[in-house]
């Protein structure tokens, strides 16, 4: 929430420091004693150092931003996302507008992973979804292929 506390990691060049961190704007200020006798980072303890702050991430490295997904008209498409702790919550969006659970739609979480699962897929579920966590995002484009149900029934009406 704007003006609330952020998260993040600082990284120290010395693993065996002891320390505190104050994160604001962009930067970290850690201070503490390195347990180890020859501190790397040419500090000497107690010391004190502004370190550029990265934010921790919320989603697993290894999947890519954005996907492509393709289902079968009638069928079901499922869309995952891997979290980076188990313990995460993910909120699911189509076309910039939250999701909620209903007969078709359903969220799944097991482990890291999340799942946003589309069942009996038409034209109106094709669009532009994202699983959404701390601040960031995995996007997906779901594409629904195939001959929609509407447009069997239209078919069988005017065939008779």
């Amino acid at each position: 929430s704007p003006g609330g506390p952020t998260w993040g990691s600082c990284r120290m060049c010395d693993p065996n420091w002891t320390m505190g961190l104050l994160q604001s704007h962009g930067w970290c200020r850690a201070w503490g004693r390195s347990q180890s006798p020859a501190a790397p980072c040419n500090l000497s303890p107690p010391s004190a150092a502004f370190l550029p702050w990265m934010p921790t991430p919320v989603f697993a490295k290894e999947q890519p931003a954005r996907s492509e997904v393709q289902a079968k008209a009638g069928g079901s498409a499922t869309l995952s996302c891997e979290v980076a702790q188990a313990g995460t919550e993910v909120t699911w969006y189509k076309d910039g507008k939250k999701l909620s659970a209903s007969s078709r739609v359903h969220v799944e979480a097991q482990g890291c992973s999340r799942r946003l699962v589309v069942q009996q897929a038409g034209r109106a579920d094709a669009g532009e979804y994202s699983c959404e966590a701390g601040g960031q995002k995995v996007s997906f484009r779901l594409d629904v292929a195939g001959q929609f149900a509407e447009n069997s029934l239209d078919y069988r009406r005017w065939s008779h």
